[in-house]
């Protein structure tokens, strides 16, 4: 079942002329070899260009605005839904509450890294540490040992 909208026969006549065109044009331009459907002819890319050239471009400022801030009220705070303000405040508070709280993070995230790798120098320092006592102990005994084995033969 085919739904459609009527069209005035008037209307249906300047579509037919107006699809028709435009196919002449497509298919005039698509037999040039040189210039197939879609691109522009030469002399219209240099016309285009030149005008864009002929006129100067002012330098694009950026400009701030500073509005005034408004002021809450006791009225604000006291009615039953404050103001659109209001909000507009503390979503700004708390936005800069995150900001710190974010960069205190980073930071503190830094400073464990850090305290990390301090703590694994450390600890290698003390497992070397550890294995030259073991051998100074062993050196020691070696010494205590031989010691005793040759006053022992002295006598």
């Amino acid at each position: 079942m085919k739904t459609g909208i009527k069209l005035d026969s008037q209307d249906q006549k300047e579509n037919t002329k107006t699809t028709r065109n435009a196919l002449k044009i497509l298919q005039h331009t698509a037999a040039d070899k040189e210039n197939l459907a879609g691109r522009l002819h030469e002399k219209d890319k240099l016309a285009s260009s030149s005008y864009r050239n002929d006129h100067k471009r002012k330098p694009s400022e950026d400009k701030a605005v500073q509005t005034g801030e408004s002021v809450i009220t006791a009225a604000d705070l006291t009615s039953d839904e404050p103001s659109a303000d209001y909000w507009k405040r503390v979503a700004e508070k708390r936005q800069e509450m995150l900001d710190e709280s974010l960069t205190e993070n980073e930071k503190l995230k830094g400073a464990v890294e850090a305290l990390q790798e301090e703590n694994k120098a450390c600890k290698e320092m003390l497992d070397e540490s550890r294995a030259l006592v073991e051998v100074l102990q062993e050196m020691l005994a070696e010494d205590d040992g031989n010691g005793t084995t040759e006053a022992a033969e002295e006598d």
